[in-house]
C-alpha cells in the first residue's frame, strides 16, 4: 500500500506542489503521453487502485450493484462506498470524468466487454437468454446531475 512520509510540509510548498501536480496534466495533450506520464509517476498497485476506482464510479453511474461491481473488479463494498460518496457529494471531479467516458461511443465497446463479464460471473445458469434480452434494453442513466 502507498505511503506518505510523517514529515510535515509547509503549507507553501505544498501549495505550489500540488499545483504543479494539476497544471503537469494540463501539458499532456494525446493519450499516449499520458499513459507515459502515469506509467513513469505510479507504481502497478497505485495504477491498478486508481483505474479501479474510477471503474467503479462508471459501473455506479450505470446503476450496477455494489455486489455485481465487488466480484467484477475484485473491489471491497467500503471501497465502493467511498467513491459512490464521492460520485455524488463532490464538486464534480468523478462526474465530469464520468460524463464524458459514458458520452464516448469509442468507450462503449470496452463497457459492453465488462457488462459481458458481470452477465458471466453473476447469472445462475439457466437465466442467461433472460438476461441477454434485458441487456441490450438497459440504457445508462446518462449524465450524472
Amino acid at each position: 500500500m502507498p505511503q506518505v512520509s510523517k514529515r510535515v510540509l509547509s503549507k507553501d510548498i505544498e501549495e505550489k506542489m500540488f499545483k504543479l501536480f494539476f497544471e503537469a496534466f494540463a501539458y499532456l495533450s494525446n493519450p499516449s503521453e499520458i499513459q507515459q506520464f502515469f506509467l513513469d509517476l505510479l507504481g502497478p498497485v497505485e495504477r491498478t487502485m486508481l483505474a479501479k476506482r474510477l471503474a467503479i464510479a462508471v459501473l455506479l453511474a450505470r446503476d450496477y450493484s455494489y455486489e455485481d461491481i465487488k466480484q467484477t473488479l475484485r473491489v471491497s463494498s467500503e471501497t465502493i462506498a467511498r467513491v459512490n460518496i464521492a460520485l455524488n457529494n463532490s464538486e464534480g471531479g468523478y462526474k465530469i470524468v464520468v460524463n464524458k467516458i459514458l458520452q464516448d461511443r469509442a468507450m462503449t465497446e470496452f463497457w459492453e466487454k465488462i457488462e459481458d463479464t458481470l452477465t458471466s460471473v453473476t447469472i445462475p445458469r439457466g437465466l442467461e437468454k433472460d438476461i441477454h434480452r434485458r441487456k441490450w434494453s438497459r440504457k445508462p442513466k446518462g449524465p450524472l446531475g
